[in-house]
């Protein structure tokens, strides 16, 4: 996932989340209840592709709820697609510090209202956490997950078939999904470490839009007045490339786990340049941070054995060579920490 410091809140989060809503008569099963079938895995790998493609070029807005640790958030969220533009989302949080994001391929809009602000910034160039085409690459995730679709369930009254995603190794999270068979879309979605539930997203409403309806895709808030700050930089790109030289390099990283990109950020905190590097086996991503630090600094050193997790999302952090290394991200800390002690400068390596 990339972390895009000025417009934190990607497409592919927006999608993701809208991966669940349930209204309060509609029950998922337990996943203990839930019984396999006998379909082949390949029907679960049709499913999910399905799923991914209909969640990416279907028109429709919903209420969404977002839970995690202890924590839920409402939104209201608007999807379009069309040839002309792509792929288009607007969010408008219905709960807690109001804020509203419209993100396309072109770039993002936030709005916090109460500070009357507005920031306009980059496209992250990778997909957020819950992003629905990452589980399209069904053949290369086969190698690291057991795919298989269960029994049906409902959600909101509508019946949905459920299909699991079970790590082979402790280097990832779990992941059950409830898509609607007919129009493969997805109404809930839930990530999980063995048995324990890190996070739950389901559909309140969900309603596919009809053809001609009105535009949603403009900010609502009157901004007016408003703070507008642009982040002017260069548009990250996927891959990393010759002209960046990373000053730090993985030497080792779970299985699956790749370099997926590379650039420079500005760090929020002391407005210093740090270095990003984002590794993800195609469903987790972990950002690891790298960051120069002073003499100050250097002398107030961290607790690494003490990871910091909310939820799905884990924080590691390790001090070395007068750096700070910090790792976020939906992984297990098994690959968090692997990924850490496996950091070493370039210079320090062969």
């Amino acid at each position: 996932m990339r972390l895009n410091i000025l417009c934190p809140l990607s497409i592919g989060l927006c999608i993701a989340l809208a991966g669940g809503l349930v209204q309060a008569e509609g029950r998922l099963i337990d996943a203990a209840s839930a019984q396999v079938s006998s379909a082949p895995d390949a029907d679960a790998e049709r499913l999910l592709q399905r799923m991914a493609a209909a969640m990416q070029t279907t028109n429709y807005d919903g209420l969404l709820l977002h839970m995690r640790g202890g924590e839920a958030r409402s939104m209201r969220v608007f999807h379009r697609y069309d040839a002309e533009f792509g792929e288009r989302e607007h969010l408008l949080s219905l709960d807690g510090k109001p804020f509203e994001v419209i993100q396309d391929s072109k770039g993002c809009i936030c709005v916090w209202p109460q500070s009357r602000y507005v920031v306009k910034g980059q496209s992250p160039a990778f997909n957020g956490r819950l992003s629905t085409e990452r589980f399209a690459e069904t053949r290369s995730l086969s190698e690291f997950y057991s795919i298989t679709q269960q029994d049906y369930a409902r959600v909101g009254g509508i019946a949905c078939r459920l299909v699991k995603l079970d790590p082979k190794d402790s280097y990832r999270f779990g992941y059950r999904l409830c898509i609607h068979e007919s129009s493969a879309m997805l109404l809930n979605l839930e990530v999980f470490d063995g048995d324990r539930r890190l996070e739950l997203n389901q559909f309140t409403q969900l309603r596919i839009q009809e053809a001609g309806e009105v535009d949603t895709m403009r900010i609502f808030t009157n901004i007016e007045g408003f703070r507008v700050v642009e982040d002017k930089r260069p548009a990250p790109v996927e891959q990393p490339q010759a002209s960046f030289q990373a000053s730090w390099v993985a030497t080792q990283l779970p299985p699956g786990y790749l370099l997926r990109s590379a650039d420079l950020r500005s760090s929020p905190r002391t407005q210093k340049l740090l270095e990003q590097q984002i590794f993800s086996d195609g469903l987790g991503s972990v950002s690891v941070f790298i960051e120069q630090l002073n003499e100050t600094e250097q002398s107030t050193r961290v607790d690494a054995a003490k990871p910091r997790s909310h939820g799905v999302m884990q924080r590691l952090v390790r001090d070395a060579e007068g750096y700070r290394l910090t790792a976020v991200g939906d992984a297990p800390e098994a690959a968090m920490r692997m990924m850490l002690d496996g950091m070493q400068p370039v210079t320090a390596h062969p």
